[in-house]
C-alpha cells in the first residue's frame, strides 16, 4: 500500500469516527443535561443546608445531613418499606411472568388475545390505574368488597389498614407490570435454540428435566436483566403511593422516593432530600451488583 493510499484510509477512518461522534452528540448532551447533571447536583446539594424557597442561601454543613439520616426513624422506615415492596414485587412478579411467558409460547388457539390482555395494562399510565384501583379498593362502595360480600366474606379495609395497604398497592403494581416482564422473558425463551429441546427429547428428557437443565440455565441472563430492571423500577415507586395512600396509614407505605418528595416539596428541606436520594441510589447500585453476581453465567448459545 502506497503512502497516498495509507493517508486516504486514515482520512476515511477519521471521517467515519467524526460522523459517529456527531450522530451520538445529541444523545450524549441529553444524558449529561437530564441524567448525569442532576445526579451531580444532588450529590453536591447533600452537603448543604438549603431550602427550596431560598436555594441561594445554602450553607455548607459537610456530612451533617448523612449523620442526621442515621438517626432519622422515618428514613429507616421508608427504606424498610421500599425493601418490602421491591422484594415482594421481584419474588412474585418474575415467577408469574415466567409462567405466562411459557404459556404464551405455546401454540394454543387465542394465545394472541391472552398476550394482548396481559400486556395492555403496561401501556396504561400508572396514575390512571391508581385512581381506578383506589375506587375499587373503597371500604364501603368498592368493587372488591362488593365481590367479597357477595361470597360471604366480610368487607376488608385494604388501603386504610396498616396490615393491608402495602399488599394492596403491590397487587396493583403486579397487575400492571407483569406484562412487561412477561415480554422480556418471552424474548429470552424464543432465543433458545429449539435443537436443544429436540436433542434432549431424543435422550429421554421430560418437561421438568428440560426446564431444569436447558430453559433455566440458558435464561439466566434474561432473568438477570428482568430482575435488575424490576428492582430499579420498584425502588423508584412513587405514583401509586402519592395517588392512593400519601404514605399512610401510619407510614407503612411511605417509600424512600416518596419520603424524598415529602422532604423536598412539603418540608422544603432540599439539602436533606438530596442526601436521602444519594443513599437510595447507592443502595440500588449495591443491590444490582449483588443480583449480577448471583445470576451471572458463562453459558453461550
Amino acid at each position: 500500500m502506497t503512502t497516498t493510499d495509507q493517508a486516504l484510509v486514515r482520512n476515511r477512518r477519521r471521517n467515519y469516527r467524526l460522523t459517529i461522534f456527531w450522530m451520538m452528540l445529541p444523545a450524549i448532551l441529553g444524558l449529561a443535561m437530564f441524567q448525569y447533571g442532576p445526579l451531580v447536583v444532588a450529590v453536591r446539594n447533600g452537603f448543604f443546608d438549603m431550602t427550596l424557597l431560598n436555594p441561594e442561601r445554602a450553607k455548607f454543613i459537610g456530612w451533617a445531613n448523612y449523620i442526621k439520616m442515621a438517626q432519622d426513624a422515618r428514613f429507616w422506615q421508608s427504606l424498610r418499606n421500599t425493601a418490602i415492596y421491591s422484594g415482594g414485587k421481584v419474588l412474585l412478579e418474575l415467577p408469574f411472568a415466567l409462567i405466562l411467558a411459557v404459556l404464551s409460547q405455546q401454540a394454543i388457539k387465542g394465545i394472541g388475545i391472552v398476550r394482548t390482555a396481559v400486556f395492555a395494562p403496561t401501556v396504561t399510565a400508572m396514575s390512571t390505574m391508581a385512581v381506578i384501583w383506589n375506587m375499587m379498593y373503597h371500604p364501603q362502595n368498592g368493587l372488591f368488597n362488593s365481590i367479597l360480600t357477595g361470597v360471604g366474606i366480610p368487607p376488608q379495609p385494604f388501603l386504610t389498614s396498616a396490615s393491608q395497604a402495602m399488599a394492596s398497592i403491590l397487587v396493583l403494581s403486579l397487575w400492571k407490570d407483569v406484562g412487561s416482564s412477561m415480554l422480556i422473558l418471552l424474548g429470552g425463551l424464543q432465543a433458545i435454540p429449539e435443537e436443544f429441546y429436540e436433542a434432549s427429547s431424543i435422550d429421554g428428557a421430560g418437561p421438568w428435566e428440560q426446564t431444569r437443565y436447558i430453559t433455566l440455565p440458558l435464561l439466566r441472563r434474561t432473568l438477570l436483566y428482568a430482575m435488575v430492571l424490576l428492582t430499579v423500577t420498584s425502588f423508584k415507586v412513587f405514583t401509586p403511593i402519592y395517588v392512593m395512600t400519601k404514605g399512610g396509614p401510619l407510614g407503612v407505605t411511605r417509600t424512600t422516593v416518596y419520603y424524598v418528595y415529602e422532604l423536598g416539596f412539603k418540608y422544603l428541606q432540599m439539602g436533606y432530600a438530596s442526601a436521602v436520594s444519594v443513599i437510595l441510589m447507592i443502595v440500588m447500585i449495591v443491590v444490582a451488583m449483588l443480583q449480577n453476581r448471583l445470576l451471572r453465567t458463562e453459558f453461550e448459545y
